[in-house]
């Protein structure tokens, strides 16, 4: 009888860990599908975490993503013939990733987006060197781009 007692007690205490692991595997594909929905996904390493960019970043210049913590100091500013500039100075890295795309890419064009939207391709004749850029636009796009990349606080 006690034998009996024992198997019975090892099938219950399977059978809830069965059940556990079974619907702990149905909420992580539940909660991966919504990460899914919203846009997002999971880390590097499977972890159980689900990332959502906030928004795209401010600046694309071809394949070179510039981001707000990828610029040290900047300005926007009106020419005399009434083109706006903005003009970035770079993070060291950012730049060396630029001057080495560009140099890569002499004779090719280069779209640059402002919020995801393409507002010129430019041929490139030489490589661009240096931590600063600048940047004609219209006007709304440079505002935008400044806000985005926190110029009005530098």
């Amino acid at each position: 009888m006690p034998w009996k007692r024992s198997v019975g007690t090892a099938i219950a205490i399977t059978t809830a860990g069965v059940a556990f692991w079974v619907g702990s595997e149905f909420q992580k594909a539940a909660y991966l599908d919504q990460c899914l929905d919203l846009g997002g996904g999971q880390n590097p390493g499977d972890h159980p975490i689900c990332v959502v960019e906030k928004a795209a970043a401010p600046l694309h210049l071809g394949e070179i993503v510039i981001a707000a913590q990828g610029v040290v100091g900047g300005e926007m500013r009106e020419d005399p013939d009434g083109q706006w500039l903005v003009e970035l100075r770079l993070a060291p890295d950012v730049a060396a990733a630029l001057a080495a795309f560009s140099k890569a890419s002499v004779g090719g064009t280069l779209d640059i987006r402002v919020d995801g939207i393409l507002v010129r391709s430019v041929n490139i004749a030489e490589g661009i060197v240096g931590d600063r850029f600048v940047l004609a636009l219209a006007r709304d796009k440079a505002g935008s781009l400044a806000q985005g990349l926190g110029l009005d606080g530098l």
